[in-house]
């Protein structure tokens, strides 16, 4: 199975490519977030050009497991992201509470500097939720 993982941003969506079948996941370019129908397209294309089966959607929580005040962003995305893709494309929600963090500590052993780590640090941070979704996966 394919899965495209999605951070959602405000001004950037940051996204990662996983295949289930031979547990691999890797980042792809963010893109900037000029609006909602631009990002749908884009991911409408990723759909196409990975044969995505699964699309995993970043849950924004806070840390007591409470919403946050982007969440609800969120879910109005994804009810607008699903009215807009193929059938059968399952949208799922994965709790990313502290995935930036630990995406941003992976990209300081990588480059020293802060420009070129936030350049990629939202689709580094669907890594991690992808990571996460895939290990979570394989324990069942």
């Amino acid at each position: 199975m394919k899965i495209l993982a999605i951070d959602f941003g405000m001004k950037r969506m940051g996204f990662a490519i996983g295949n289930t079948i031979i547990n691999t996941a890797v980042p792809i370019a963010p893109i900037g977030r000029k609006n909602l129908t631009q990002v749908v397209e884009h991911i409408k294309q990723l759909v196409f050009d990975y044969e995505i089966d699964r699309i995993l959607l970043g849950y924004p929580l806070n840390m007591d497991g409470s919403k946050s005040p982007i969440t609800q962003q969120v879910e109005h995305f994804a009810r607008r992201l699903e009215k807009s893709l193929t059938p059968g494309i399952e949208i799922e929600f994965m709790d990313e509470r502290l995935s930036s963090f630990e995406a941003e500590e992976e990209l300081k052993a990588l480059h020293k500097d802060y420009k070129k780590r936030k350049k990629i640090l939202d689709s580094m941070s669907a890594l991690v939720i992808l990571r996460h979704h895939m290990v979570m996966e394989n324990r069942k």
